[in-house]
């Protein structure tokens, strides 16, 4: 018989609508369960596979797409769960991180992203920003999980604990917007207009657990103000997304030549040192056989290994809210080369002319899209047409977003042909 783990209160499992049909279906599955099987089979997860990673999907068939990345996050992150709870003291008896809110997170993580990656996300914050509003993906991601995707009003009604998950930056954005900063959103994880769906997800903390939690840095003369807190399964998440963004998206841009190995190895070598022994044996076993290139896979499965088996749990304070309590953390050596692997796909990939490109096209798709569908509703789904109010300028600019930001790069690309290019496309395509 197993015993119920104690490492989640009654609060932590508590949703917002928990509708008497939807518990009707629960079989034998717990409530983080359920939500795992609302990501795999909601809409917005699928369309994560027409969803630019770093590399545009147009590109070829190798490389990762939104889709493989998530699912990589996933299993990168439960391996660090399942790593904890073996060798965490604090995850002891019936104490235990639980692998399916960890992996429900994990896929959830990017489903708010837009087409065409940052710049897509840049140009919908900068059209935003004209109705005193904002888009960041983070916060898009939330306002799907909450409102847009499932039922009207309360999307996928996921656990409190897996929204906590995936709330990276828990403060609205217009708390954090620098006005002088137009070209990029602050990070953000819940939009004003969302600002219910917040205040319910921490309606059970404590005043100090809220004030912690939702802490900012001090405002600067040319910075956004940004948020200082997530929760401990949070903290797992982000671990994964670095770790697969530093190994695998490095590994398809070696693949591709966009990054030439020896940059890689001097990368390594500068950084061995003051990593972990793992990371140590890892580097050299690549780096002394005549030929470095055929272990490029071992590498990074070497690496990978190294740093979720380096993950320990800190303890942050005394809240009664686990979630609040603990955070997770790589040693200073493993992060620092880590952040390094991570810079080398930020300069030599997606700051590379052919990249950049691809994005600038795409944010120029996002923009006139944009400009005609806020001029016509009529370009709208009939369903959003439906919801436009005649004068609210702030709530229809949100329906022309939402709209936007759900598209795949396939269909964003379809349906700007159909527009603004001569051949038009054809009538189903859209």
């Amino acid at each position: 018989m197993n015993l119920e783990n104690t490492f989640y209160s009654d609060s932590d499992k508590q949703r917002k609508a928990d509708s008497e049909k939807a518990r009707q279906r629960l079989s034998v599955r717990d409530g983080f369960e359920r939500d795992f099987g609302r990501i795999i089979h909601s809409s917005t997860f699928r369309r994560l596979q027409s969803k630019t990673q770093v590399i545009g999907i147009g590109e070829g068939d190798f490389h990762r797409t939104r889709l493989t990345h998530s699912l990589e996050v996933s299993q990168i992150a439960r391996g660090i769960a399942t790593t904890l709870n073996v060798q965490a003291p604090e995850l002891q008896n019936n104490n235990k991180l639980d692998t399916s809110l960890i992996e429900t997170a994990a896929l959830a993580h990017d489903l708010g992203h837009p087409p065409f990656g940052h710049k897509g996300e840049r140009s919908l914050h900068k059209h935003m920003q004209a109705f005193g509003l904002g888009f960041e993906g983070n916060a898009h991601t939330f306002r799907l999980l909450t409102n847009l995707e499932g039922s009207e009003g309360t999307g996928l009604d996921l656990t409190r604990a897996t929204l906590l998950s995936i709330l990276k930056y828990p403060a609205v954005i217009s708390s954090l917007v620098h006005p002088s900063i137009k070209d990029e959103p602050p990070k953000s994880s819940f939009f004003d207009e969302d600002l219910a769906a917040f205040e319910w997800l921490i309606a059970d903390f404590t005043e100090a657990e809220k004030a912690f939690f939702m802490q900012v840095s001090k405002p600067n003369t040319n910075k956004h103000i940004k948020t200082m807190t997530k929760t401990l399964e949070c903290t797992i998440i982000e671990l994964a997304d670095d770790i697969a963004y530093g190994t695998h998206d490095l590994q398809d841009a070696l693949k591709l030549k966009l990054i030439d190995l020896e940059l890689l190895v001097t990368t390594l070598q500068n950084r061995k040192a003051n990593c972990s022994d793992r990371i140590i044996e890892a580097i050299d076993a690549f780096i002394l056989p005549a030929d470095p290139k055929s272990r490029i896979n071992e590498l990074f499965a070497d690496l990978i290994s190294a740093f979720i088996t380096d993950i320990r749990i800190t303890k942050r304070n005394d809240f009664l809210s686990n979630r609040l309590k603990y955070c997770a953390e790589l040693s200073e050596g493993n992060h620092s080369l880590l952040e390094d692997l991570k810079n080398l796909v930020v300069e030599h990939v997606i700051f590379s002319q052919r990249v950049q490109t691809s994005e600038w096209r795409g944010g120029i798709i996002i923009d006139r899209l944009f400009e005609a569908m806020i001029e016509d509703k009529r370009l709208l789904p009939e369903l959003d047409r439906a919801a436009w109010i005649k004068g609210s300028d702030k709530v229809n600019a949100r329906i022309v977003c939402d709209y936007i930001a759900g598209m795949t790069d396939t269909y964003a690309l379809k349906i700007y042909s159909r527009l603004f290019e001569s051949t038009g496309g054809r009538l189903f395509d859209i």
